[in-house]
């Protein structure tokens, strides 16, 4: 509801392409392929968007490529609406809420965090749950691989793994959490809360994220 109240149905096209493959750049051939926008309503577009400084662009060869603004006053906050509402986080969170029951906290990590990640790069997400399948988990990933037209490589850890893990002071899990994080479900809060021993806070006596 936020993102069709805040732009029409071919900026959510747009936006949601540039803004979510952010580091590939795109020319109108491409960009009327993959979103299914005319040319005329593509042009139009861009046409706003780039006067507006929200994106640029550079002529390569024989055909200008568009790219967002990183530059522009109001990229952080436009890249975050785009992300959480029709983004990244807005296609996995739809396509995690049927195990919204089973995953307590999930989250992208690594280079599309940062917004570094590199054309065709996978989408690193790590999910802890406590009684998430990981087959089932797969199952549901797969559609939302279609629409973002990226690999994504899930990292499922039950609750107690993960707190295990965080008191062995695995490497691999101790640098993730240091990264940037576009957060699916839960908040820096939960990553906390998760982390007490069971002594200090139960399960059931988590706050609710949904």
């Amino acid at each position: 509801m936020i993102a069709q109240a805040l732009f029409t149905p071919a900026q959510q096209k747009l936006l949601g392409l540039l803004f979510v493959r952010v580091n590939e750049g795109f020319h109108l051939n491409e960009i009327m392929r993959l979103t299914g926008l005319g040319s005329a309503s593509a042009q139009r577009e861009l046409r706003r968007l780039h006067e507006s400084g929200l994106i640029t662009s550079e002529r390569i060869g024989n055909v200008r490529r568009f790219w967002p603004n990183k530059e522009s006053l109001v990229y952080p906050e436009l890249s975050g609406l785009v992300q959480k509402t029709f983004g990244i986080v807005g296609v996995l969170s739809a396509t995690l809420a049927p195990l919204r029951a089973q995953p307590q906290l999930a989250f992208v990590y690594g280079a599309t965090a940062k917004g570094q990640d590199l054309p065709g790069s996978a989408i690193d997400l790590l999910l802890v749950g406590e009684e998430a399948n990981y087959g089932d988990l797969l199952t549901r990933l797969a559609p939302a691989e279609r629409t973002l037209r990226r690999k994504i490589n899930p990292n499922l850890y039950t609750l107690a793994d993960y707190r295990r893990r965080l008191r062995e002071g695995q490497p691999f899990l101790l640098q993730v959490l240091q990264q940037p994080k576009l957060f699916v479900i839960g908040d820096e809060s939960l990553l906390h809360a998760l982390a007490l021993p069971d002594s200090s806070m139960r399960t059931n006596d988590m706050p609710s994220v949904f």
